[in-house]
């Protein structure tokens, strides 16, 4: 018998678009790896209710635009707060060294419309973001 794909698993995508549309702050983007989940549901109750969408992953970020964005502001470097979900542990790798987070720049980009917090490793040019119900930008 071959083996059941759990439908409640994350699809892992790495599409480009959708990012850039939500967090253009980011600049040019490349090697991406996320997952949109549904949070929240109320599964059962037969009720309809809101219904929360997280937007986790890590992609690579220019280093021109990575030493711009981390030049500015006030930064910390420590580790991800938020947690990784399981599909994307191993892309991320070790969550707790050098990081760099600002929450002023997380307000920059989520412009205080949506929850989000962006990490960056300078060392590899990466950056983790994770986001609940992320919006595309008009402007």
């Amino acid at each position: 018998m071959a083996p059941v794909a759990d439908a409640t698993a994350p699809q892992i995508r790495t599409d480009v678009d959708p990012l850039k549309r939500r967090f253009p702050e980011l600049g040019e983007l490349s090697a991406t790896k996320w997952i949109g989940r549904t949070l929240g549901q109320y599964a059962g109750s037969g009720l309809p209710g809101p219904t929360d969408v997280s937007l986790d992953g890590v992609a690579r970020i220019d280093p021109g635009t990575l030493a711009t964005i981390t030049g500015n502001g006030t930064w910390q470097e420590g580790g991800i707060a938020c947690p990784v979900p399981s599909a994307l542990v191993e892309e991320v790798g070790a969550t707790t060294s050098a990081w760099l987070h600002s929450e002023s720049f997380d307000r920059t980009v989520t412009r205080n419309q949506y929850s989000g917090s962006f990490y960056f490793d300078r060392q590899n040019s990466r950056v983790y973001f994770c986001t609940v119900n992320p919006t595309a930008r008009t402007d």
